[in-house]
Order: C-alpha cells, then structure tokens, then sequence
C-alpha cells in the first residue's frame, strides 16, 4: 500500500511542477503593456491571426474587448471551442486557467485586460462626509467578490462637477472617437471631480476589491 501511495505522489508532482513552468499568458505577441503598479497590471491586447503557445493565466483578471472578433480557445484537456465576442462585452476569468488560444479573425479582437496582484483588500469604512463613487449613476456592468465595473457612455455624461471620494482601488480605462484606449489608476481614498476626460467617448472603471 505504501509503494502505491509513493508511486502515485511521484506521479503528481512533475505534474505540478509542469503546471508551474507554464509561461503566464502575457507579454505576447499583440500584448502591450499600457501601466502596472503594485495592485494591478493593464494590458492592451490583440488576437493576431496566429496559434499561441500554452499558457496559464496567473492573476485574476477583468476587462473589456473593444474590437469585435473571432478565435479558437483550447482546455487543458484538449477540448476546442470556437468564441466570437462582441465589441463592449466586460470580461472576468479567476487565475489559474490554463489553455491555448488561436487568433481567427482578419481584423483582430482586441482588448483591455486588467490583471489584478493583490487580494481582496479589507473592508475598512473610510470617515468622511463626501459622496462615494458611483454617485452619479453609471451602468453597472459587471459585480462579484473581485470586482466591481462600471461604464458611462455618452447617455450617461455622469455630474462631472461633484466632488467625490473613492472606497476602491480603481483602473480608469476610456476610449476617444478613434476608439484608441487610455488608462489611469486611482487609489483608494482619493478625492476628485471626475471620472470623465472631455476626449472620451466611452469609460469604464474598474474598481478593485
């Protein structure tokens, strides 16, 4: 019973180890790093018409795809799929998946990914007499245990001349009218006016929980 037992622990662990060997899914061809600090690390990708290699997916991540597009993911058991994804759909993935991906698209799909370091931060009830964000009634496009994502477009020009603070660590990510991402990082606890630059055409904040 002992010679089974250490037969099968032998068996296990090069498994882990290739597990851990694994490159993580970024940087890549079509992955540019647009800011990291030590809470989070922001990417702007694009699927090229390419096969990546294996790889796995060390940090929680969310975001967003602003260019429509199509691309062939693969498990780790083999298994192919083919996903077309939407232009502005949010995207939420927990750490630790492992799989290939094969860009399918002529024109890319291509998004925001944000990459998140730490973990879930404490709840601490910050003392003051300002509104918290949200206040001025964005889309609440996406809500878990990590994150919480919200977007203001051009029906929802937000009260941009309220002061208010905010409860999360949070990525800004907005796009002009040519559709080119910009990115900001906010602390928590930090106080301002707006969360809208007057470039914008659409914005997403991601706060970090």
């Amino acid at each position: 019973m002992r010679i089974l037992l250490l037969s099968f622990l032998c068996c296990l662990i090069p498994l882990t180890q290739a597990q851990q060997d694994l490159p993580p899914a970024y940087p890549r061809d079509g992955a540019s790093k647009l800011l990291e600090n030590k809470d989070v690390i922001v990417w702007e990708i694009s699927w090229l018409k390419r096969d990546y290699p294996v790889h796995r997916h060390r940090y929680t991540h969310t975001g967003v795809y602003f260019s429509s597009g199509d691309r062939i993911i693969t498990s780790e058991e083999g298994e192919a799929r083919d996903v077309h994804t939407d232009a502005w759909n949010i995207s939420f993935q927990p750490a630790g998946v492992t799989h290939t991906e094969s860009g399918v698209s002529d024109e890319p799909l291509r998004a925001v990914f944000v990459q998140i370091k730490r973990p879930v931060a404490e709840n601490v009830a910050l003392q003051s007499d300002l509104p918290l964000f949200p206040h001025d009634s964005p889309l609440d496009r996406c809500a878990n245990e990590r994150v919480r994502v919200w977007e203001y477009n051009e029906q929802f020009a937000g009260n941009e001349n309220e002061l208010h603070r905010h409860g999360h660590d949070a990525v800004v990510v907005w796009f002009d009218a040519d559709t080119r991402p910009n990115v900001h990082f906010i602390a928590r606890d930090s106080v301002h006016y707006q969360e809208i630059p007057s470039a914008a055409v659409r914005v997403f904040v991601f706060e970090i929980l």
